[in-house]
């Protein structure tokens, strides 16, 4: 469905999200972002707090918008909203807070999947008032309410789909024990409706466990996936140990969503190291045979 945007209205909330550095008086909201699980055809409650750093009263005037995070665009269809607000303006004295509730009761045909709104907190400020503001501008601050639509479900806890990725592992260098680290790579597609925050680690040890296993962490930089998006990480390990070359290694990598903690484990198992091992024995073994030959040619040259 094509999205209807508003881009001179974005343009004046884009960075609100963040507590934008912009606003004169350091006012604030908090929780900036709030996350919320919610079953379809239920319904919960959330709340957001203003705090009035001016030296005057402010009017707060709260809006809801659709909004979408990948374009940083507000979104006038009104089919994706699910935040309901009682009253259309607060007055909130000097060095005051304003708390406000709300209802979060996604509409019936919305289908599973996350969904974003924002409450937009503009405030606005008499020039008449303090002098710390000339123009009498309006501010916004805004909460990111980001919701998860649940199937109707009888198991606890709440899940999404199992196969909510699409996930490979590979071995792309084997590496060279104590010589040359090993490199996997990961490749993660999201394969649902909901954006995901990939998280997990890719384990390695031998092939009899017999020590504890080296860790690497997936998406350490916290990358969302958008629905049909996908990402892929090359990680390396380097510790080695002599049971690698005798039992060989094994590689398990765990994933989960970032929503619930359904995972999907991928392993791969590598043969032993015997050719490396053999290596280093037959070089051995000829610089010992070298060495007694360089040996036994001084003896005879001493000799004769």
């Amino acid at each position: 469905m094509k999205l209807k945007l508003l881009p001179t209205i974005t343009l004046c909330i884009v960075g609100t999200i963040l507590l934008s550095t912009s606003n004169i008086y350091a006012d604030s909201v908090t929780p900036s972002i709030f996350e919320q699980v919610v079953v379809a055809g239920s319904q919960t409650t959330g709340s957001v707090t203003f705090r009035n750093e001016n030296v005057a009263s402010v009017q707060i005037t709260p809006k809801v918008s659709a909004y979408d995070p990948e374009t940083l665009q507000l979104i006038t269809d009104e089919k994706t909203l699910f935040i309901t607000l009682d009253k259309e303006s607060y007055t909130v004295q000097p060095q005051g807070t304003l708390t406000l509730s709300y209802a979060i009761k996604p509409p019936e045909n919305l289908e599973p999947g996350t969904y974003f709104n924002l409450i937009i907190l503009q405030q606005t400020v008499a020039s008449s008032q303090t002098q710390k503001n000339q123009l009498g501008t309006v501010d916004s601050l805004s909460q990111l309410v980001t919701i998860h639509i649940l199937e109707k479900q009888e198991t606890i806890p709440l899940q999404i789909k199992t196969d909510f990725a699409q996930i490979s592992v590979d071995v792309t260098d084997a590496g060279i024990p104590f010589l040359k680290p090993m490199s996997v790579k990961y490749t993660y597609q999201n394969t649902t409706n909901y954006v995901l925050e990939p998280q997990g680690e890719i384990q390695v040890f031998d092939g009899k466990s017999s020590y504890s296993p080296a860790y690497k962490q997936i998406n350490a930089t916290g990358k969302k996936l958008y629905p049909g998006d996908s990402m892929e990480e090359t990680i390396t390990l380097g510790d080695w140990h002599i049971s690698d070359i005798l039992f060989g290694r094994k590689v398990v990598g765990r994933f989960y969503n970032g929503i619930d903690q359904n995972s999907i484990v991928k392993d791969i198992s590598l043969n032993t190291y015997y050719a490396y091992l053999a290596i280093v024995l037959g070089i051995a073994l000829l610089s010992i045979v070298l060495i007694k030959s360089v040996q036994a040619d001084k003896k005879r040259t001493s000799n004769s």
